[in-house]
Parts: C-alpha cells; structure tokens; sequence
C-alpha cells in the first residue's frame, strides 16, 4: 500500500515547471500584446477625426519596426498629423512627428521615397522603388501614403461608376 509520503508529486516533478514557465511566460506575452493592441487603437481613435488616415508599417527583423499613422486633411491639402511607433519590444509607444505635419500629400510623398530609399538601401540597389507595386517590402510612410493614394484612387472609380449609372 502507497502512503501519501511515498506518492510522487507532480509539483515536485521537473517537467511540471518547466511547462508551468513556458505557461507563465506565454501568459505575459499575451498580456503585453494586448496592451500593444490597445496603444495601437487609442492611437488610430485619436487620428480618426482629423482626416483620411494612412497606415504603413515596416518589420524590423534584426532592426526595430515601425508602425506609422498618418492623417490627411483633403480640403486643405494637409498632413494634419502623424503617429509613429518605432522600437524592437512592446514598450514602444507611439510618438508624434511634428516636421510631417502641414506638408501636402506630393511633399509628404517624395519624403516618403527619400525615407524609403535610406531605410532600405540595401534592397532597393536590387529592387527599385515601384509605385505601382504594393509591398511590404517598402518603408511606413510611403506605405501610409500609398493607403491614402489608394483610396482616393477607389473613390474616384467609384464616383465614376455611380455617375455612369445615373447617366442611363
């Protein structure tokens, strides 16, 4: 007959722990992404009044991302302002950058080309940069403006076709 003293216990096992961490460490992973998430739609929230939003981002891999929020006033031709979250870890926190604001959408977009190419020296000797092309493989403010490039572009098919409609 086993006692109780006897009875291996599974608190005392090794392997117990050891899942226990990675459950512990998985736990914690998830609860920094959820307040990352939670940055990131406080984020968009508070653009969201202030014109069309364009969002891009760009993977770090072995250097830090970024994630680029940008607002655009169509009436006026302005950047009303942009976010950006640049950093390896979930403590970044998104930052305001004033020497975007006011530019009109052209300005904003050669700046755009000009941050790509710097940040992304190395592919674009191999890879040109390509309007026409849409890619992750390219830097965020270019990418914001592209997203508002791109709904514009939508908008204006769409008026078309609704103008050719009621023409019949």
């Amino acid at each position: 007959m086993m006692t109780y003293e006897s009875a291996p216990s599974l608190l005392t096992d090794d392997r117990t722990w050891f899942f226990l961490f990675i459950f512990g460490l998985l736990s914690l992973q998830m609860f920094l992404s959820y307040i990352q998430i939670r940055r990131y739609q406080t984020a968009v929230k508070s653009l969201s009044g202030k014109g069309v939003l364009g969002i891009g981002q760009r993977r770090g891999g072995i250097r830090p991302g970024e994630i680029l929020i940008l607002a655009y006033e169509r009436e006026r031709n302005r950047v009303s302002k942009v976010l950006s979250m640049k950093g390896f870890s979930i403590f970044a926190a998104f930052r305001e950058i004033p020497e975007y604001e006011g530019l009109g959408l052209d300005e904003i977009r050669r700046a755009g080309i000009e941050r790509d190419s710097s940040e992304m020296r190395a592919y674009r000797k191999k890879h040109p940069y390509d309007p026409n092309t849409l890619s992750k493989k390219k830097g965020a403010l270019i990418q914001a403006v592209e997203a508002i490039d791109l709904r514009f572009s939508r908008e204006l098919a769409l008026n078309a076709k609704n103008s050719d409609a009621k023409e019949e």
